[in-house]
């Protein structure tokens, strides 16, 4: 009995050892299992992180060679842009500074009858010199005896009468308003005296006038009066209507002369001793204007 009681239990031993072998190796097999699933998801998880920090290599990398070719871009437009930016100042400094020859050194004033003294003309040459400005006249056209005539303040000679130039242009002050007690008659260029055939030739100098600048005579006008100028009514002179306008305008220092022009001059003087002159005797206009308007 006692022999078959331990066979049994021996029995029971072996199966429980054989189980229990069993279990660990099921386990140990798990283990193994869960030890290569670890394994494989870091080796996964390291190649996914060394792809991103590829890729992201890769995309730094291209990054920073776009943005290295822009800034080249950038540097090139910059140096494009300065280079043309000089070119442009150097045109621009060239064209600024303007040529001796277009500097004014000379002024002309051709006058032209006003409304009801068609016949008359003049011509006024200014040259400037020391201390003013010299000029020359050749009028005709005009009623003999003396004829005042002044700068006036506007180169406008679009009223009919010549009013539009306005009033005496003053070198030493102002010309709409003049002092009260003034002695002297404003702009004057002095008297014409025209002869029986009706012209007349002067010259004289304007103290302290300029072509250009504070006192300037471009763009100015002249006018050619009625009467001859009374100086003991300053500034205007009461020299009665305005008969002839005119404007002063830039010319050539030599009087606009050159070979050319005086070969095409004698052909037209040519011409025109062929063809009527204009009747230097054309009536004045006799209407009495006092010319004091400012």
């Amino acid at each position: 009995m006692m022999k078959s009681v331990v066979s049994v239990s021996a029995a029971m031993l072996l199966a429980m050892s054989l189980t229990a072998c069993g279990n660990n190796d099921d386990q140990n097999e798990a283990n193994a299992d869960t030890a290569d699933t670890t394994a494989n998801a870091e080796t996964n998880t390291a190649s996914e992180n060394s792809g991103d920090m590829a890729a992201d290599s890769g995309t730094q990398m291209e990054s920073d060679s776009q943005a290295d070719g822009e800034s080249q871009m950038g540097d090139d437009a910059m140096m494009n842009g300065d280079s043309q930016a000089n070119n442009d100042s150097g045109m621009a400094s060239g064209d600024s500074a303007p040529a001796s020859e277009d500097m004014p050194q000379a002024a002309v004033a051709v006058l032209h009858g006003t409304e009801g003294n068609d016949g008359i003309s003049a011509t006024i040459r200014f040259t400037p010199q020391d201390g003013g400005v010299a000029y020359t006249t050749e009028a005709e056209g005009l009623a003999p005896g003396k004829h005042g005539y002044h700068i006036h303040l506007y180169g406008d000679c679009s009223a009919g009468d010549g009013k539009s130039a306005g009033t005496h242009f003053n070198l030493e002050g102002s010309s709409k308003n003049p002092p009260a007690d003034i002695d002297r008659i404003t702009g004057d260029l002095g008297d014409l005296d025209v002869g029986e055939d009706g012209s007349a030739s002067d010259e004289g100098t304007l103290d302290g006038a300029s072509l250009t600048g504070a006192k300037a005579l471009i763009g100015r006008g002249v006018i050619i009066h009625e009467k001859a100028n009374d100086p003991n009514q300053p500034p205007i002179g009461a020299a009665g209507s305005r008969q002839a306008c005119g404007v002063i305008g830039i010319a050539e220092a030599d009087g606009g002369m050159s070979s050319n022009a005086d070969a095409s001059g004698s052909n037209d003087s040519s011409m025109s001793d062929a063809e009527p002159s204009a009747d230097a005797n054309t009536s004045s206009n006799s209407s009495d204007d006092s010319d004091s308007s400012m």
